[in-house]
C-alpha cells in the first residue's frame, strides 16, 4: 500500500512539474526608481520565477537598466545550463498613438522572461497597423514538452479611455498572426483594462473578441485582478480553440502575491495589478508497447523404441 501511495504522488508530481505555467504581470511604473527598491525586486523575483514564461508589462526602460537589474537578479546563482534559467526577448519603444506626441517614444516595452530549457523563441514581429498606444509585439514559443508544440503569445495593455476599440483591434492581430505563421494556437494576454469601469455592459456588444465563437475568455468578469480596494477584472487571458484544447482545464487563475506572500499595504509599492496565469497541458507520452511473449519451444519428438533383437 505505502508502495502505491508514494507512486501515486510522484505521479501527481511529476504532471505538476511537466505542465508549463504562463503568466502576464503589469507592474505599474516599472522605471528606475521602482528598481532600486529592494524589497520590490525581491518580491517581483519569487513572482517570476513561479512562471516558465512570463510577460511583463509597465517596463519603463529605455535604457534596459531595469530589465538587466531584474535578469541578474532571476538568474542569480543559477547556471546557464540549468532548466531554471531564464531568457528574454523584449519589443523596443515604438511612437506614442497621440498625434500631438508623434515624434516621442513610448517609454514602455513588453518583455517576456522564459526558461529556455523549456521553451525557445521561434519567430516575433512587432504590430505596426493603427489602433493601439502600446501595439502588440507577437512571439511564437516552441515547447517539446507541451501537448502545443508551437503557439503565439501577444501581449496587450490599452489604454484605459480606448480600451473597447484596442480589445476589438486584437482580432486584427489575430489575424496577422496567423497568416505569417500558419498558427491556430494563439493566446492573447495582459492588462486589457477590461474592468467595468472601462468597458461597460452595452461596450460588450462592439468587441469582436468577446462575440467571436473562436475565443475564448479563462478570466471571467467578476475576478478580481486588482490589488486596489476596488474589485475589476483588468487583466485577461483569451485563448482561440485550438489553443483551448492545449490547455489545462480550470488553470487559469489570479495569483494574489498579497496573500500568498502575506504583504497587506506593501503590495501596493510591487504593482496596483496581480498576475493571471494559466497552464498548458504537459505532452502525453505514448504508452511502451508490450514485448510479444516468447513462443514455446515445440516439445522434443519421442525417440523411437529400439526394434527388438532377432532370436538366434
Amino acid at each position: 500500500m505505502r508502495l502505491l501511495c508514494a507512486l501515486g504522488l510522484f505521479l501527481a508530481l511529476l504532471h505538476v512539474t511537466s505542465c508549463l505555467r504562463i503568466g502576464a504581470f503589469n507592474i505599474q511604473n516599472f522605471g528606475p526608481k521602482k528598481s532600486k527598491d529592494v524589497f520590490v525586486m525581491k518580491t517581483i523575483k519569487e513572482i517570476v520565477l513561479r512562471y516558465d514564461i512570463i510577460l511583463i508589462q509597465g517596463l519603463q526602460d529605455e535604457g534596459l537598466q531595469v530589465y538587466q537589474s531584474l535578469m541578474d537578479l532571476v538568474n542569480k546563482n543559477i547556471p546557464e545550463s540549468s532548466p531554471d534559467d531564464f531568457s528574454k526577448i523584449y519589443s523596443e519603444p515604438l511612437p506614442l498613438g497621440s498625434s500631438i506626441l508623434k515624434l516621442m517614444s513610448h517609454k514602455e516595452r513588453y518583455l517576456f522572461l522564459y526558461r529556455h530549457q523549456k521553451v525557445s523563441v521561434k519567430g516575433s514581429f512587432q504590430y505596426t497597423d493603427k489602433g493601439f498606444e502600446r501595439p502588440p509585439f507577437v512571439v511564437k514559443f516552441s515547447s517539446k514538452q507541451t501537448a502545443v508544440k508551437e503557439f503565439v503569445l501577444i501581449p496587450i495593455h490599452t489604454k484605459p479611455g480606448k480600451a473597447v476599440k484596442e480589445i476589438d483591434a486584437l482580432v486584427d492581430v489575430v489575424a496577422a498572426a496567423k497568416l505569417k505563421w500558419t498558427n491556430n494556437n494563439i493566446m492573447v494576454l495582459g492588462d486589457f483594462n477590461a474592468g467595468s469601469t472601462h468597458v461597460k455592459g452595452d461596450d460588450w456588444k462592439k468587441i469582436r473578441l468577446f462575440n467571436n465563437n473562436d475565443f475564448h475568455w479563462l478570466i471571467d468578469n467578476g475576478v478580481d485582478t486588482t490589488v486596489a480596494k476596488s474589485s475589476d477584472t483588468h487583466d485577461r487571458i483569451v485563448v482561440t480553440t485550438e489553443m483551448e484544447k492545449g490547455v489545462v482545464a480550470g488553470s487559469a487563475a489570479v495569483f494574489d502575491f498579497r496573500e500568498e506572500y502575506s504583504l497587506k499595504d506593501q503590495a501596493k509599492k510591487v504593482s496596483d495589478h496581480f498576475p493571471v496565469e494559466v497552464e498548458l497541458k504537459p505532452q502525453v507520452e505514448p504508452e511502451p508497447k508490450p514485448e510479444p511473449e516468447p513462443e514455446p519451444e515445440p516439445e522434443p519428438e519421442p525417440e523411437p523404441e529400439p526394434e527388438p533383437e532377432p532370436e538366434a
